[in-house]
């Protein structure tokens, strides 16, 4: 039966709770949805229709259009209300469809509530405010708005409100403040009194600790924990009344006497303040009005950070008397979950967390550096004691904990995974054991790295948001995972970086790094484009348009004849045998940084021109070409050695990375491919590329005919290679390819290398959007002689991709089912095909 399926609103798939039905008011709002039915069935028109309280607020009628999205103007679109959007479609014989329903709601567009803080320095602890009123006829409905930064966690009348962790979003609190709206609350509230309470954490709006403190790095968004929050009551009658933060809210501390990002928490028990978010408490003074953080409040989209899985102990020792090791059996960011019983007044509870174990059985700290990453529990020895403890307002990357002070057991202790919530329904698996692994691997370092911005590692004292780690990542974080949010907001938080010159920073929100970042960082329009190409994100590109063309306006300011003048990192952390400094060096020993700064000058003018065109900007788009070619010739004439086909030192990450911006002529393109290929073969796949060109030289390899070698660098298990970090006990990938004692850049727990994943997606199965959000994709698998079959799966906005190929019966299979409303391009074996909705196949004889 045709029927419409994945209901969106600017361009945000509506599902699960509130917090994935929230979206922002635009001026117009974009509804779209896929469909599904039968094969060779499409949509002749569709009727869509929004409604609130049962008063129709649009109604399209039968639109006669194929198209699966509707502009709507949202004026008269009421703010924190259920809004349902309703949607039918109709089949090429006039049949229409069940309508199917999804509602939403739109956050506030004003802020009228103050600040409020402790009268007082906290000292590192966490903040407890709260607030009674009376309820005295009967509701209608609640809403509420709330901001505490750094992060908050809310109760009514004793009751935690939802299962978000580390809310709200991080953001620089001096441009973008992001608020979390609850909607429906009236379950919450009683008839009489009733009582709000808030605990607040540093998160990162108090985190001078670690590498930030011992640096006396100034971070313009640290500042007081301080929170901002309106409440909304309708009653039956029609009177509305507004609870705000103000003066007549209170405040105090309690339990939780250090929250702390980098060092953990230490709850006391002893100082648990009981009652303290229930009617008839009184024990806080009142909180006082404090200086708003600066930025624009805007209601929190994204995803939340949420308890995403539990891992019970694989293994329990006990190297040293009093000292409990657990091994979880995956490295993981979260934090521990134990079970307490039987406990004396002032007994001390340490959990302390890493990746690695020394050589004596105990925990390996020193690569977490400055970061503490412990947390401390103090009993009371009374019913003022936890029956769980959990943290609440940090987390940690670990695959190991200590314990002391607690007799632990396989049942009363576990490892909480918490990130955002990204999750989607696409995979990848082959006949490789080696892929799939390293598939695995992939995925739980971006799960890991996933804490409302994309990080670079979650254990030591940095988790930040590194761009240019990111400009590979970012091309395979959307195959695996639904970040189109994520998408816009890094883009906007790099935005909220900007400075007036057009510069960016390496980290965004900017905590540690330069100004400007390294050219490298082109992961700014990356997240643009990709948001387009996976997820039909054009309004991220219509907003940020002018920002992209400014970073790249920097970076011509900053060359010479074409050629950008600096670069910082280049293609960073290869091997060590090809740094700088060996494998506690970093920087290229054989890849110049300008070569790197100036391609990506050209990358970005390249991915401008295509910018431009999709907003029909085709006198700009021109331009960008033109300044490309410029770029191009300029580099030709700088690095080019026509007579050896070699782009500078002829590296393999200046082959690669030549080859994969088309830098190379044509003609010549073979011959580079080859000095690549020969140079990989003859160090007996000791590559030489960094976290950037690495993932090119895959590409570049399977693309001029190399898949095989392409293939025996994923599935190798020598040094230096992902399977020789899984020889060595890794779960997720390493920073670094050196098993090394050395604690400077030794995270075993870094997303970059895992860049790999997009080419499992886009060369091994061979699928990749050329358009609009699959509207338009190819499948064109590159199969190596070795590997007998691979799958993937793709969860788009008109629903699932399927490609699937074999080996098998002496002939080469391949089976792609394609979503509605998209178009096919398959090249398989020298045969091309296209094809629309329906399950297709290719079946080519191999030879013998």
């Amino acid at each position: 039966m045709f029927q419409p399926i994945k209901l969106s609103v600017n361009r945000k798939l509506l599902k699960g709770d509130a917090r994935g039905r929230t979206v922002e008011k635009s001026e117009k709002m974009i509804f779209s949805w896929g469909a599904e039915g039968a094969e060779g069935a499409f949509q002749k028109a569709y009727r869509l229709k929004l409604t609130c309280n049962n008063k129709m607020l649009f109604d399209s009628g039968v639109v006669q259009a194929k198209t699966q999205a509707c502009e709507v103007l949202s004026s008269d679109f009421p703010e924190g209300k259920r809004i349902a959007f309703s949607l039918s479609v109709f089949d090429y014989l006039g049949n229409e469809s069940l309508e199917k329903t999804e509602h939403f709601y739109i956050g506030s567009t004003e802020w009228k509530a103050g600040w409020i803080a402790l009268n007082g320095d906290p000292d590192g602890a966490t903040v407890y405010f709260r607030r009674e009123f009376a309820i005295d006829k009967p509701v209608k409905s609640v809403r509420m708005y709330a901001a505490g930064l750094g992060y908050h966690e809310i109760t009514i009348n004793g009751e935690t409100i939802g299962n978000a962790y580390l809310d709200p979003a991080h953001t620089d609190y001096t441009k973008t403040v992001q608020y979390v709206f609850y909607p429906e609350m009236e379950k919450y509230f009683l008839p009489g009194e009733n009582t709000i309470g808030v605990r607040v954490g540093g998160g990162w709006r108090d985190n001078n600790t670690g590498m930030i403190k011992d640096l006396n790095v100034p971070v313009r968004f640290f500042g007081k924990r301080q929170l901002s929050l309106a409440l909304k009551i309708e009653y039956e009658d029609g009177e509305i009344q507004e609870i705000d933060t103000d003066e007549t809210w209170q405040a105090g501390t309690g339990a939780s006497v250090q929250s702390n990002l980098f060092d953990g928490e230490i709850f006391d028990a002893n100082l648990t303040q009981v009652g303290w978010d229930k009617v008839g408490f009184d024990g806080f003074s009142p909180a006082m009005f404090t200086d708003a953080p600066g930025g624009e409040m805007r209601v929190m989209t994204l995803a939340p950070i949420r308890e995403m899985g539990v891992y019970k102990p694989v293994s329990i020792s006990h190297p040293k008397k009093g000292l409990s090791i657990i091994d979880f059996g995956q490295n993981l960011s979260g934090v521990v979950r134990m079970t307490l019983i039987n406990l004396k007044k002032d007994q001390k509870i340490k959990v302390v967390h890493a990746e690695e174990l020394d050589e004596d059985g105990t925990l390996y700290t020193l690569p977490l550096r400055k970061a503490k990453c412990e947390d401390v529990y103090i009993a009371s020895g009374d019913d003022r004691d936890l029956s769980v403890w959990q943290p609440n307002f940090t987390y940690h990357g670990f695959r190991y904990a200590s314990v002391e002070g607690y007799d632990v057991d396989y049942e009363n202790i576990e490892a909480v995974l918490l990130h955002t919530d990204l999750e989607s329904d696409s995979f990848f698996v082959s006949g490789s054991a080696q892929l799939n692994a390293l598939q695995k691997q992939i995925l739980m370092t971006e799960r890991d790295n996933m804490h409302s911005i994309l990080t670079d590692c979650p254990q030591r004292d940095e988790r930040m948001g590194w761009m240019n780690d990111a400009t590979v990542r970012f091309e395979e974080t959307p195959y695996n995972f639904d970040c189109a949010g994520m998408f816009r907001k890094i883009v906007r938080d790099l935005m909220d970086v900007q400075s007036g010159d057009g510069a960016i920073t390496c980290t965004a929100p900017f905590v540690f790094g330069a100004r400007p970042a390294d050219p490298v960082c082109s992961s700014f329009l990356v997240a643009g484009m990709q948001g387009y190409l996976h997820f039909n994100d054009l309004e991220t590109i219509r907003e940020a348009y002018p920002a992209f063309c400014a970073w790249e306006n920097y970076l011509l300011s900053r060359s010479d004849n074409y050629i950008v003048d600096y670069s910082y990192y280049g293609d960073w952390a290869g091997p060590g045998y090809a740094c700088e400094g060996g494998e506690d060096g970093a920087k290229s020993a054989v890849t110049p940084g300008e070569f790197m700064s100036t391609g990506y000058s050209y990358f970005n003018l390249k991915t401008l021109a295509r910018m431009a065109r999709l907003l029909s900007r085709e006198e700009e788009a021109q331009k960008h070409e033109e300044t490309a070619e410029k770029v191009r010739e300029a580099m030709l004439q700088k690095w080019y050695n026509a007579e050896n086909a070699s782009m500078a030192t002829g590296s393999m990450a200046c082959q690669a990375f030549s080859l994969w911006l088309k830098i190379i002529p044509e003609s010549d393109a073979p011959r580079a491919a080859k000095k690549l290929r020969d140079d990989l073969v003859n160090a007996n796949y000791a590559f030489t590329t960094g976290n950037l060109c690495s993932r090119y030289m895959l590409d570049m390899l399977s693309e001029y005919g190399y898949i095989d070698e392409a293939y025996e660098l994923l599935t190798r298990e020598e040094y230096p290679s992902f399977g020789f970090m899984r020889q060595h006990e890794a779960t997720t990938v390493w920073e670094r390819f050196e098993l090394k004692k050395n604690p400077g850049m030794n995270s075993h727990n870094h997303p970059m290398y895992g860049a790999a994943g997009s080419f499992l997606y886009k060369y091994i199965a061979g699928v990749y959007p050329e358009d609009a959000g699959y509207e338009t994709f190819t499948v064109k698998p590159y199969m190596p002689e070795k590997l007998l079959s691979a799958q993937a799966g793709i969860d788009t906005r008109f629903g699932r991709i399927n490609v699937r190929w074999t080996k098998r019966y002496l002939e080469a299979h391949l089976y792609v089912d394609v979503p509605f409303g998209t178009t096919c391009h398959a090249e398989f074996m020298g045969k091309k095909e296209t094809w629309t909705h329906g399950t297709h196949m290719i079946h080519v004889p191999l030879e013998r």
